[in-house]
């Protein structure tokens, strides 16, 4: 038995200061009690096999049989998207030369921002930022569920660099998140319930209001705040897409957007949107390095094509526009769309509840406990080394996709 330090993979945080037990491939949290964390590390892997419909087989066997479905299929889907920055390298490789198209399991909400970045542009914040120097942080409609130590470690940190005395947080929203709840007796911060119509309205009005006089403003609420935006020297807001009503989601994030552009105007405020599971943000980032695209982009012209709605996995499915869909999650059992009319391809971690209903499951570790690894943290700034430290036969995702790869190019 021995006690490691240990950078967390199961969100986009990445936090660095974990203490793990460590006996006979049991892990053990020692100082922190973060859920995702500690269900993760509960996971007993008692089988390594793979499958072919349902049936054990080697991995030998199954890494053939997917390159046969590979060169076989008019038009293949790369799914879930659940890896590191080598295992999107992997995926890239033969999306490119088999013509594919490529989303992510958190494509829905997370292209809402890309198409505000797009149409936009924006200023965004680091957690350094958000963390040391942020005197004021409004909070919109986040429950901190993706990202569980998010309030803990940079809102309401017990140091700061620069030793910050007065830091203001306003949460404005339709429910207030855990941790604020729990500690509200011990933390100072404001609280204004809007649901998402709600809030879009009150959004609009702060806009609306920048430059009036104080003196004509007659809603309390929004004078208030009003008078804290103005007093603000570094100001910081977070928002999460997944918590917004779906329906009018992306127009509250334009109008995020431009709150803060009009803010820039007087006073400095950047964005942090919290949309980063399943890595998503590490996965956009390679496409973007290696294509100049991001999600939601096909290949089969020969050429990288993006478009948020035509390329969405469920569009593609529902519509049945492919024959073959590869599902990639090394971190979490996530849920998986299986449609019988076509071909479907797990690669996951071997506790995943679904393995037994794909045509092809082929297990991998996870990028930080089985190999080491490279992730993007939700701000973007740090792409964080991960080190191994449980001793299982596991293979990566692009151990296994570079297998794909050589048995298709050695049949070609």
């Amino acid at each position: 038995m021995k006690n490691i330090n240990f950078t967390c993979p199961f969100c986009s945080l990445l936090c660095d200061d974990i203490k793990l037990e460590v006996k006979n491939n049991n892990l053990k949290p020692l100082n922190f009690k973060c859920p995702i964390l500690v269900n993760s590390l509960k996971r007993k892997i008692n089988e390594q096999f793979s499958r072919i419909n349902g049936k054990k087989t080697g991995i030998s066997q199954a890494i053939e049989a997917l390159s046969v479905l590979i060169k076989k299929s008019k038009s293949t889907l790369f799914a879930g998207m659940g890896t590191d920055i080598k295992g999107t390298k992997a995926t890239l490789e033969i999306v490119d030369k088999y013509k594919c198209i490529i989303d992510h399991f958190s494509g829905d909400n997370y292209v809402k921002n890309i198409k505000s970045i797009q149409e936009l542009g924006g200023f965004f914040l680091t957690l350094s930022e958000l963390k040391n120097r942020a005197d004021t942080i409004i909070i919109f409609q986040s429950s901190s569920d993706t990202v569980p130590r998010l309030f803990e470690k940079y809102i309401f940190p017990k140091e700061t660099i620069n030793n910050l005395k007065k830091r203001k947080v306003v949460f404005i929203g339709s429910k207030v998140p855990q941790f604020l709840y729990k500690n509200k007796k011990l933390i100072n911060f404001e609280y204004i319930k809007l649901d998402s119509i709600n809030l879009l309205n009150f959004i609009s009005n702060i806009r609306n209001s920048i430059n009036s006089e104080i003196s004509e403003i007659k809603d309390k609420k929004l004078l208030n705040l009003l008078k804290l935006l103005k007093k603000t020297k570094y100001g910081s807001i977070l928002w999460s897409i997944s918590e917004l009503q779906n329906n009018i989601s992306d127009v509250i994030v334009n109008e995020i957007t431009l709150l803060i552009q009009d803010l820039n105007k007087f006073t400095r405020f950047s964005g942090l949107s919290l949309e980063g599971s399943d890595h998503i943000l590490t996965v956009n980032e390679v496409l973007l390095w290696q294509t100049g695209f991001p999600i939601r982009t096909s290949f089969a012209s020969g050429f990288p094509v993006h478009d948020i709605n035509q390329f969405s996995t469920k569009k593609l499915l529902d519509n049945k526009e492919i024959d073959l869909a590869i599902w990639i999650n090394s971190f979490n059992e996530k849920k998986i769309i299986i449609n019988k009319k076509i071909k479907n391809v797990l690669i996951g971690i071997p506790t995943h509840p679904q393995k037994k209903d794909a045509d092809i499951f082929i297990p991998v570790g996870t990028p930080g406990l089985d190999h080491k690894s490279h992730l993007l943290r939700i701000d973007k700034v740090v792409s964080v080394p991960l080190k191994k430290i449980r001793n299982i036969s596991l293979p990566s995702v692009d151990l296994v996709l570079n297998k794909v790869k050589e048995r298709i190019f050695n049949d070609n």
